[in-house]
């Protein structure tokens, strides 16, 4: 008989709402969640790269190791990427679809489980308070040569403004000190049955008031448009921070990776942003080794990142799936060049990180507490950076406080 249960979660802000959100969802059937020694263990994986199956090995051999009697089930990216093959990892079920309360109702089938309450779309996933994360969209159809998430997330999928609202109005009645709005192509946001976009979505959620600041997730720079820039800057409960995919400096690599923009577009908007905001942080990721990437591209996007001022690059080595276009590019890089590159690019991030510090420099800065580390405690700003709290007094996670560098 099942009747406990225990997630494990591979991967971005998206994976981990489903599977808070899948929790909820299982305890309809009279499942309670459990650390160690459950019936069931869910393992919900990722395929972000070719390198993440094996963190998903791993991951499944620890819920095997924790839960040594458990039923196992295999769901997220991986699974619909590679589907019934896993079954060879030893595993009872393995699950494809990417709605939470499908993926509980197909559980509950398999083990014969019947429904004992039922829960609010609009209900709060569990959150460890710092911060709220609520999921608005799904799916991506951009297709970049060197990206499974269209094959693994699938279409355009946007949540009900309705659903939204009431979710976000729940966790500003909590008083969450910040609520970071996540999605897979989060830019793409669209209500269809009242035309809503992205901007209008955050319009409407700022209007429920509690004076709690936003936070995009991440957002492609073909969608950092005039009126999303403009809300920034006529907005102080948004965070004045943006996760930025730049992916490479070179025209030449864009192209190969499929990428819609070019880099003067992606510099025009940055201006645009820092002439009204000339503080606002940006952050970045970066895929170095790309196939056909030279030295001399490499050197074209070391310039071209001093020249933004990212506050922070998020480096990536290239890892393709067999399935993505990039991996039989020709011109392929070796593992020395790409270890090399993307050390480099990290110096160069840590770098460019304490030249964006000294802009705050003796200054006040909000900050909310997200955690203490060798017995100091740090606060998160609206600029994305973490800083160490210099006073002795014990705080708590999600505290608001006033810090300095």
């Amino acid at each position: 008989m099942i009747k406990t249960f225990k997630i494990y979660t591979l991967g971005c802000k998206v994976n981990q709402y489903d599977s808070e959100r899948l929790k909820i969802y299982l305890k309809e059937f009279g499942l309670s969640p459990i650390n160690v020694g459950a019936d069931l263990a869910i393992i919900n994986t990722c395929s972000v790269t070719k390198a993440t199956g094996h963190k998903n090995s791993r991951m499944l051999a620890l819920a095997k190791k924790d839960n040594p009697k458990a039923k196992l089930i295999l769901v997220g990216c991986w699974a619909r990427i590679y589907g019934n093959d896993l079954r060879n990892f030893g595993v009872d079920l393995v699950l494809t679809d990417k709605n939470p309360e499908i993926l509980a109702q197909a559980i509950a089938e398999y083990f014969s489980l019947k429904k004992i309450s039922l829960i609010k779309h609009t209900e709060l996933v569990a959150s460890n308070r710092s911060r709220y994360t609520i999921k608005v969209q799904d799916g991506c159809e951009q297709f970049c040569s060197y990206c499974i998430i269209p094959y693994s997330r699938g279409k355009l999928w946007s949540r009900p403004l309705n659903e939204v609202l009431g979710e976000t109005q729940k966790a500003v009645d909590k008083k969450y000190p910040e609520i970071i709005l996540t999605g897979i192509h989060l830019g793409l946001y669209k209500d269809e049955e009242t035309n809503t976009n992205l901007s209008g979505l955050l319009k409407k959620m700022l209007a429920l008031g509690g004076n709690i600041p936003y936070r995009l997730s991440s957002i492609e720079i073909t969608e950092v448009s005039d009126e999303l820039i403009d809300l920034y800057y006529k907005n102080l409960l948004l965070a004045k921070h943006l996760h930025i995919s730049l992916q490479s400096g070179s025209d030449k690599i864009l192209r190969l990776m499929n990428r819609p923009y070019r880099i003067a577009y992606f510099e025009d908007r940055i201006n645009k942003i820092r002439k009204l905001m000339p503080d606002f942080a940006i952050t970045t990721d970066i895929i170095v080794g790309f196939p056909g990437e030279t030295d001399q591209d490499f050197e074209d996007t070391c310039a071209f990142v001093k020249k933004i001022k990212f506050s922070k690059i998020h480096v990536f080595p290239f890892s393709a799936h067999e399935i993505t276009p990039a991996f039989s590019l020709p011109g392929q890089n070796s593992s020395d060049v790409i270890k090399k590159r993307a050390r480099l690019l990290r110096e160069l991030s840590v770098s460019l990180e304490k030249d964006f510090y000294q802009k705050f420099l003796n200054k006040n800065l909000p900050g909310i507490i997200t955690g203490k580390r060798a017995g100091k405690y740090f606060a998160k700003t609206e600029y994305f950076f973490d800083v160490e709290v210099k006073d002795e007094k014990n705080h708590c996670l999600g505290e608001k406080i006033i810090v300095s560098l």
